[in-house]
């Protein structure tokens, strides 16, 4: 019987590796979202943990209050750029999975044509099959 041999395999397995690829990269997005986030409540914790200092103080210095309006300034203009920075990342996942979404279906397209083709394949192979016993038992019936 003879092997099946199908005529898109590499194109199938290209796919694949392209689908894997943007899986991946999805992925790295996901890890960079992470460490942002992680970063963004680190910042809010150094923000609360100054206030948490200069409101513990019964006496509190004009220059400290001015260092502390300064500092939570900064902080929180780090905070705008953090979310921005999660907000584009955010976007650029979701073309990302939109573009994984089209990569999976061009995968599917190609295994089931493969499974099309094989049944295909199957079919032509019985019928060849068929005919060979077909043919042998003529010949029996000859010889009789």
């Amino acid at each position: 019987m003879a092997k099946f041999n199908y005529k898109y395999k590499n194109i199938k397995r290209i796919k694949k590796i392209f689908e894997k690829e943007v899986q991946r990269q999805v992925s790295e997005l996901n890890i960079k979202i992470q460490k942002l986030i992680d970063y963004k409540t680190e910042l809010i914790q150094e923000k609360e943990n100054e206030k948490r200092k200069i409101l513990a103080k019964n006496y509190v210095e004009s220059k400290e209050l001015h260092f502390y309006s300064k500092f939570e300034k900064y902080i929180n203009e780090k905070l705008e750029y953090v979310d921005e920075k999660i907000e584009e990342l955010k976007k650029e996942k979701k073309e990302k999975i939109e573009e994984l979404a089209e990569k999976s279906k061009e995968t599917k397209i190609f295994e089931k044509l493969e499974e099309h083709h094989k049944m295909i394949f199957n079919a032509e192979q019985n019928k060849l099959e068929q005919l060979r016993m077909d043919e042998i038992a003529i010949k029996k019936s000859r010889k009789d």
